[in-house]
């Protein structure tokens, strides 16, 4: 029986938990995952990429169309037999790598530019927390809770546009391509290989109903590059040169706007950034768990909830200690391949693939 059986929530609840989940990665552009002292020439990059994830997302569609029942780790299992557990381990493996590099890369912010006498450590732990409980209550209560946080980040939103827009220099624009195009190429290669959300469809798509999953594909694709765009757009023309030198450009773009008597918008900032990694958090535990109890059965119940965030939070902490580790955690080639992987290729494989006789 489909994992998603008695799940089920509408077509635009699970974009707005995506878009959520991709916006908050927008909004992390550091040094430590791509090249910020070409980051004006990533708004083109956008564009690119853009057209290059609606690409992505075909082989996706297709097979949810054709097996609009079950999710791609039933087609794993009704295509391939008890060798289907392979497929639910590699989509286990990248939930998690997908967890560990948010929950990282938010550690290293806190770190690095956060009051010293905040604990990363403490921090982390109520984060982690927080997005347990939200897994464990399941896809329709965080389906609920998304629509909340993306009204807050929505209002959050245009309160930052506007005021980092009356700090916009037109001086900051350099021209476009001026260092060649090696920076564009680095810009899609950076966004398309962390299009989590894609591989995500694989396994939520079939617990839907009420919508239309081709447009709420467009309108999510769409609403996240627009915002890529803007937020470039943006910090360009606040910082200028200045976003070569600093490790979160966005963050520090928002510390220094100020509207009204506003000033220091990096707390709304900060507000944003932790209310959507608690919902992409809760929202990739609940799909580790989901690929877990494919394998072992409904006997591993809830408690894969608990152990996932528990497991994700230990290597977490060993990867921040380990330089080399976090390179290999925040290398874009290897986050490119395994979202190609289980957002393109084992998609259309199954796709392609006969029917077996395995069982669901």
């Amino acid at each position: 029986m489909p994992v998603h059986k008695k799940v089920k929530i509408s077509v635009s609840q699970l974009f707005v938990m995506l878009f959520i989940s991709r916006t908050i990665v927008n909004i992390t552009y550091s040094v430590y995952v791509a090249d910020t002292t070409q980051l004006y020439d990533h708004l083109f990059s956008s564009l690119c990429a853009f057209f290059l994830t609606l690409l992505m997302t075909v082989p996706i569609y297709l097979l949810y169309k054709k097996n609009n029942e079950h999710s791609i780790l039933d087609c794993g299992y009704n295509s391939l037999g008890k060798a289907g557990a392979v497929i639910a381990v590699v989509y286990a493996i990248y939930f998690l790598w997908v967890l560990c590099y948010t929950l990282s890369l938010f550690d290293l912010f806190v770190t690095d530019l956060m009051n010293p006498k905040i604990s990363a450590v403490a921090l982390s732990l109520g984060v982690m927390a927080a997005s347990i409980y939200g897994a464990y209550k399941g896809i329709e209560a965080l389906a609920r809770t998304s629509g909340l946080v993306f009204i807050a980040i929505l209002a959050a939103g245009v309160f930052l546009v506007c005021a980092l827009f009356a700090q916009i220099d037109p001086m900051n624009f350099t021209p476009m391509f001026y260092n060649g195009y090696q920076g564009i190429v680095d810009g899609v290669l950076l966004m398309l290989a962390r299009n989590s959300c894609i591989p995500a469809m694989a396994v939520l798509l079939p617990m839907t109903q009420k919508g239309n999953v081709k447009k709420g594909i467009f309108w999510w694709c769409f609403g996240v590059y627009a915002t890529t765009a803007l937020i470039i757009f943006l910090v360009t023309g606040v910082m200028g040169d200045y976003v070569r030198t600093q490790p979160f450009p966005v963050y520090t773009a928002t510390s220094v706007a100020e509207i009204g008597i506003f000033q220091r918008m990096d707390a709304v900032f900060l507000g944003v950034w932790t209310a959507g990694i608690f919902i992409k958090s809760a929202l990739f535990i609940y799909l580790v768990s989901l690929c877990i109890k494919k394998i072992w059965g409904e006997r591993a119940g809830r408690i894969s909830v608990i152990v996932t965030g528990t497991v994700v939070l230990l290597i977490t902490f060993g990867i921040i200690a380990s330089q080399t580790v976090m390179e290999i955690l925040f290398n874009n080639y290897i986050l490119l391949l395994l979202t190609v992987l289980t957002g393109v290729i084992l998609p259309l494989f199954l796709l392609l693939k006969k029917k077996g006789r395995g069982k669901p």
